[in-house]
């Protein structure tokens, strides 16, 4: 064996045991916007104003993701509630989606969510969606890795609120279709990504879903031993489907109140805006 083909195969081997071990953590930024219709006098153009920045501020989050080969779980970092936050704006960062903790293994397809509703906590267990991924040729820097980008399509069902809050608001489910766009390394040869998305040959570093973007803002590799990662087990076990009929009743139920509580009179406004809500 020559000195320059025995380097090489030294080479593989160091790769190959790397990304048997390979694990680490990555930090990723989102934020989603939301399709807001105003009509009539029932705000101000600065209340309205100030209601958008409002929104923006709640959909934008941190999350970590911890990962070893087969496993993962992305949580969010939660900072403490500045003080005189709005308790709508609070509800809104609930419904679009995101909070809690979400393991994945890829091993079994499966996935387990622990997120707090309404002061009870829950497991949601059930199977990975298996998103269909083309991988393209176009290429972009991320930080220090090199990306390629994939695209796959995927059914949303959004809530749609309607109405007069003074009156009560109304909702109804729509369905359409979101073309999504990642951009993975291959720097990083594991099959995860933020979220729900995983399935590449390399670690996602973005993800634009609709009117969600996700972007990683730093990765932490640890290629020397094994990162164990733990499944949550606390809460009450529920499917996915389960869990998002009882959050559709519940949101129902909210929006009733607030519609006829002290929060829905208005302050002598009138009119209707439509919100629709989607993950």
């Amino acid at each position: 064996m020559t000195r320059i083909t025995y380097l090489f195969a030294l080479c593989l081997i160091t790769v190959y045991g790397q990304s048997q071990n390979i694990g680490g953590t990555a930090t990723y930024k989102t934020a989603t916007s939301l399709d807001l219709k105003i009509e009539g006098d029932q705000l101000s153009p600065e209340q309205k104003k100030m209601m958008e920045a409002n929104i923006a501020k709640a959909t934008q989050k941190e999350y970590e993701l911890d990962f070893n080969r087969n496993e993962s779980i992305y949580e969010e970092v939660v900072e403490l509630e500045k003080e005189g936050q709005h308790r709508g704006m609070r509800m809104l960062a609930m419904f679009t989606g995101g909070s809690g903790t979400y393991y994945k293994n890829l091993q079994e397809q499966r996935y387990t969510e622990q997120t707090e509703f309404l002061g009870k906590v829950f497991l949601i267990q059930d199977s990975l969606d298996n998103l269909e991924w083309t991988i393209g040729k176009e290429t972009k820097s991320i930080g220090n890795y090199i990306c390629q980008k994939a695209t796959a399509m995927r059914i949303r069902e959004a809530t749609q609120l309607t109405g007069d809050p003074k009156n009560g608001l109304r909702d109804s489910t729509v369905i359409d279709t979101i073309n999504i766009v990642a951009w993975f390394t291959m720097q990083i040869p594991i099959s995860h990504g933020p979220g729900r998305f995983y399935g590449l040959p390399g670690l996602i570093l973005e993800v634009n879903d609709g009117n969600t973007t996700i972007l990683c803002t730093k990765v932490s590799l640890n290629t020397k031993e094994p990162i164990e990662i733990k499944e949550p087990s606390d809460g009450e076990e529920v499917n996915a489907q389960e869990f998002q009929e009882m959050t559709a009743r519940k949101l129902e139920e909210m929006q009733q109140n607030f519609g006829n509580g002290p929060g829905g009179r208005g302050g002598g406004h009138r009119g209707s805006f439509q919100v629709t809500i989607g993950r």
